[in-house]
């Protein structure tokens, strides 16, 4: 015999209440002629947890367009990103999301 159990609903939070209770930074990486795409990719899968497909399409992203948003996290942990990414040699910055 199967069992249904009914779960509580989570809402999300609106991204304009969240903004205003967090101190969100977007973590931004360049394109540069030097890194490889695998490198890139590995960092944003280990660094960010982004799946293997999303790491390629940003990669990709910053190789057309000279950067892009990699990840949006509190400060503390985008400046900690960006310093992994700086130890891997790919360039990254950070600004106010």
């Amino acid at each position: 015999m199967t069992q249904t159990v009914e779960l509580p609903a989570v809402s999300t939070p609106d991204a304009d209440e969240l903004l205003a209770h967090e101190d969100l930074w977007a973590v931004i990486a360049w394109n540069d002629d030097v890194t490889t795409f695998e490198t890139v990719i590995k960092a944003f899968v280990d660094i960010f947890g982004h799946s293997p497909e999303r790491a390629e399409r940003l990669a990709w992203q910053i190789h057309r367009t000279g950067k892009a948003v990699v990840a949006v996290r509190p400060k503390a942990e985008a400046e900690d990103a960006v310093r992994r990414l700086h130890q891997r040699k790919i360039q990254a910055t950070l600004d106010r999301a």
